[in-house]
């Protein structure tokens, strides 16, 4: 007979009682291998804090990484940490420099200066020139605008003998004297000598009479000749008869014209001695 075809085997029955139990250490040690490898990294995962700069806000957005040690805190939303802030457009401590962009400080503008005529024609007028100036006898030129004019004209009153920064440099004396204009602090000083023309006219002021007589010629002045009213310091006309190189020991006696001439002159020695001029009271 064969012994299979009877009832259960005790050797089938035991062995699976064994492997039931053998199944149920599987499936513990299987409980403690996930509980040591997968739980960590799911916990791991759900931590917000744990890794800097990794991890997710719960809103989804990323969020900046955490300020490293030693920068100053409070810096505007938006604004990268990190980067000093004195270089970051429109965020810094001010300071000289400026920060980037287009250089240096530029120095103010030089305030326009409006420009002087009268002080533009003196500067102007140079040595050798003549000009077309007198004095009126009242006090003044007849001009404070000093422009030259051909020294062969008839109104060329005055010869430019220097240019000074200031009168007081001009020769004076007989025939001589200079004329200024300050503008800004800078004085320029014309100095003047007088030429003077045979037919011309001057103003002067005779006190005495006779032999007692004394004439006060203004001889920087030019008057008409028929002029009927004079300045008030003056009270002659003297009309010019010569201008003669001066001989020595001149005097009105060498302003005769003719022989026998009994014109009374009245005479006076210009350009520093060296040219006589001859007058006499004109007459009409």
């Amino acid at each position: 007979m064969s012994s299979a075809s009877g009832g259960a085997d005790p050797g089938t029955g035991g062995g699976s009682e064994e492997q039931r139990q053998r199944g149920i250490w599987i499936l513990v040690a299987a409980a403690l291998a996930f509980a040591v490898l997968a739980l960590p990294q799911v916990v791991e995962g759900d931590d917000k804090t744990s890794f800097a700069g990794s991890a997710l806000p719960s809103g989804g957005a990323s969020r900046p990484p955490t300020s490293p040690g030693g920068l100053p805190s409070g810096l505007p939303s938006g604004v990268p940490t990190g980067v000093p802030s004195a270089s970051l457009p429109g965020y810094g401590s001010g300071g000289s420099g400026g920060g980037g962009g287009s250089g240096g400080t530029k120095a103010p503008a030089t305030p326009t200066v409006a420009p002087d005529p009268t002080e533009e024609a003196y500067r102007a007028v140079s040595s050798g020139d003549c000009l077309a100036v007198y004095d009126t006898g009242s006090g003044d030129y007849n001009t404070r605008m000093p422009a030259p004019v051909d020294c062969d004209a008839g109104n060329a009153y005055m010869w430019v003998s220097a240019v000074r920064s200031g009168g007081g440099a001009c020769r004076q004396g007989p025939g001589q004297n200079y004329m200024s204009y300050t503008s800004r602090g800078r004085t320029t000083a014309l100095c003047l000598t007088r030429q003077f023309k045979v037919g011309y006219c001057l103003l002067a002021k005779q006190t005495g009479s006779g032999r007692q007589a004394r004439m006060n010629a203004g001889l920087m002045t030019v008057v008409d000749c028929d002029a009927k009213r004079v300045p008030v310091r003056y009270n002659r006309i003297l009309h010019i008869t010569g201008v003669y190189k001066a001989p020595a020991s001149a005097s009105a006696a060498n302003c005769a014209r003719v022989q026998g001439d009994r014109t009374y002159y009245w005479s006076w020695l210009v350009n520093d001695g060296r040219t006589l001029l001859c007058t006499m009271v004109y007459q009409g």
